[in-house]
């Protein structure tokens, strides 16, 4: 893959892998749910969009917001199905 667009390279549980555009912009990060049927993902911004997997293509399905700054990493733990983000913090707590 050439540039950094938001494409994302997602392997399937057999050999071959699918390639999905989400946009123009960078994906700062991206978490997949249990079973691969949604994806959470940040288009280097402030928000995390989530999208579902609707016959061959993902749908957005919901928004997150609440940081004030670019969200830097998403996780989406598979037995409680929560998701958790950080982002850049502009002051530092000791």
């Amino acid at each position: 893959m050439g540039g950094r667009d938001a494409m994302a390279l997602f392997t399937s549980r057999g050999p071959v892998a699918e390639v999905f555009q989400f946009g123009l912009v960078p994906i700062a990060c991206r978490a997949r749910n249990e079973d691969r049927s949604q994806v959470a993902l940040s288009l280097n911004n402030n928000e995390v969009n989530i999208y579902g997997r609707a016959a061959s293509e993902w749908k957005l399905q919901e928004t997150l917001q609440g940081h004030d700054l670019r969200v830097t990493g998403i996780d989406w733990a598979p037995s409680t199905n929560r998701i958790v983000t950080c982002g850049a913090v502009s002051l530092l707590c000791i």
